[in-house]
C-alpha cells in the first residue's frame, strides 16, 4: 500500500492520515494525497460496478472499504440534453443527475467515504453542519452504520428538512448564532467529545466527491467534456470533481483537465467576488439572501482553494440572481429534472457564460445537477401552478376547448 498522508492546500504543511476534525494552523483546509504511480493506467479498460471506493480502488489505497456501509450512491445517470443543447449552440449538453443518490444530493458520494473511515478510526459518534441536504445524508449513513449521529443546523433551516434528517434517529440542532463560528466550534467539540464531524471539507468527504470525475470518464467512453459546471456553496464539491481529473491526468490515464464553471447566487456570491476583484482570499458575506439555504454558506471553507484553483487552471466564476435560477429550474424541468434552486443556479450560469461568449459555441459541457427539488418543496410556490378545477360531466368539453 502506497504511503497516504494529508496536506494543507495552502501551506503544504502534512499531516497524520488519521488527523480528524481539523484544519491546519493556517486555516485552510487539509486535502490526502498518496502516490499516483501505484495507479494502473489501464485501470478504466475493465468495468467495475460497486461501491465506488472499491470500483476505483486504486485512486482510494488508504481505505478498506466495507460494501455494508455504502447505500448504493453513485453511478447517476449522464443524461443528454433534448431541448437545450440547441438553443445554446452546444455541441453537447449533459446533465449529471445527481437527484438520483439515495437521499437526492450528490453529498452522499463523501458521506459514503467519511463513515468509513470514521468506522475505521474506531469513532462511534458521526456529526455534520449543515442547512439541511448534508444533514440528512450523514443522518442516513450514520444509521446504517449503527452510530450516534448528532446533525447541527442553521437557524432558518425549513422544517420538511429537519423531518427527513430526523427520521433516521440522528439528534438534531437548531443553532442560533453565526455560521461561520458554529463550524470552527465544531472542530472543538469533535475532538473533545470523539466525534467524527464530517463537515464540508473534510479530507474523506472531498474524497468520495472525486468520484464523479472516473464516473464521467467511463460515461463518456474516456471522452472528457470541455467544461464542466458546479454549483459553488461550501466549494467542497468543485474541490473534490476537480481533484478527481487531476488525478487521472497525474496518473497518465487522461491528459487534460476539463475547464470548470464555478456558479453562486447573486445573494451570497463571496468566491465570485474575489474572484471579481481580483483577490487571493474571499471574505466573509454578510445578509445572505438566496432562494436556497444551500447557497447561503458565507465563508465556504473550500472557497480559497477553489479561487486558487479556478484561477490556475483558468476555470470561470459567476453568479446569477433568483429570476434567472428560476427560469433555469423550469428548463430543467423540460428536460426531464426537478432540480432545487442551487443546482438550477449551475444551468443559469451556463447560459450566462454562453451569452458572453466565456463558452465557445460547439463545446461539450456536463451540468452537476446536485440535488431534487423535491428537497425543497416550498420553492414551487414561487411558480403559478394550480390544477384546472372541473366536474366529471365537462371533462369532455374541457378537453374539446384545450386541444384546439
Amino acid at each position: 500500500m502506497s504511503k497516504s498522508y494529508l496536506e494543507c492546500v495552502g501551506c503544504g504543511r502534512e499531516y497524520p492520515i488519521g488527523t480528524v476534525n481539523a484544519r491546519c494552523e493556517c486555516n485552510e483546509p487539509l486535502e490526502l494525497k498518496f502516490n499516483l504511480g501505484s495507479v494502473p493506467r489501464n485501470w478504466f479498460q475493465t468495468q467495475r460496478s460497486g461501491f465506488f471506493a472499491g470500483r476505483y480502488a486504486p485512486f482510494f489505497p488508504y481505505l478498506d472499504p466495507d460494501p455494508l456501509f455504502s447505500l448504493g450512491e453513485g453511478q447517476t445517470p449522464l443524461l443528454r440534453s433534448v431541448l437545450l443543447v440547441e438553443k445554446l449552440g452546444l455541441k453537447e449538453l449533459l446533465f449529471k443527475n445527481e437527484t438520483q443518490n439515495p437521499t437526492w444530493t450528490f453529498k452522499d458520494r463523501g458521506s459514503a467515504c467519511s463513515v468509513q473511515n470514521a468506522l475505521a478510526l474506531g469513532y462511534r459518534r458521526f456529526g455534520t453542519l449543515s442547512s439541511g441536504n448534508m444533514g440528512a445524508s450523514v443522518a442516513a449513513y450514520g444509521s446504517r452504520a449503527g452510530m450516534d449521529t448528532f446533525i447541527m443546523l442553521k437557524d432558518n433551516v425549513p422544517r420538511e428538512k429537519i423531518d427527513a434528517l430526523m427520521i433516521y434517529g440522528a439528534k438534531a440542532f437548531q443553532v442560533y448564532g453565526d455560521y461561520g463560528e458554529l463550524y470552527t466550534r465544531l472542530l472543538e467539540i469533535g475532538k473533545h467529545h470523539h466525534i467524527y464531524f464530517s463537515l464540508s471539507d473534510d479530507p474523506l468527504r472531498i474524497e468520495g466527491y472525486k468520484s464523479l470525475a472516473f464516473e464521467l470518464l467511463e460515461q463518456m467512453d474516456g471522452q472528457l467534456p470541455d467544461f464542466l459546471a458546479v454549483p459553488l456553496g461550501s466549494g467542497g464539491l468543485c474541490r473534490g470533481i476537480l481533484k478527481g481529473f487531476e488525478e487521472l491526468r497525474d496518473s497518465g490515464i487522461t491528459s487534460h483537465v476539463p475547464g470548470f464553471v464555478g456558479i453562486q447566487a447573486a445573494g451570497n456570491p463571496p468566491i465570485v467576488d474575489a474572484f471579481e476583484k481580483g483577490a487571493d482570499h474571499i471574505e466573509y458575506f454578510r445578509n445572505s439572501s438566496t432562494l436556497d439555504h444551500v447557497l447561503e454558506n458565507p465563508y465556504p471553507p473550500s472557497g480559497n482553494q477553489v479561487l486558487r484553483k479556478l484561477k490556475a487552471n483558468n476555470g470561470l466564476l459567476l453568479k446569477v440572481n433568483n429570476e434567472k435560477i428560476l427560469t433555469a429550474m423550469q428548463l430543467l424541468s423540460q428536460e426531464g429534472i426537478f432540480a432545487q434552486p442551487a443546482s438550477a443556479a449551475t444551468l443559469a450560469g451556463l447560459i450566462e457564460a454562453v451569452k458572453n461568449k466565456m463558452i465557445r459555441p460547439g463545446s461539450r459541457v456536463v451540468v452537476v445537477v446536485t440535488g431534487s427539488g423535491l428537497k425543497y418543496p416550498p420553492i414551487l410556490k414561487e411558480f403559478d401552478l394550480s390544477p384546472l378545477s372541473v366536474k366529471l360531466d365537462q371533462l369532455s368539453q374541457v378537453f374539446e376547448t384545450d386541444l384546439k
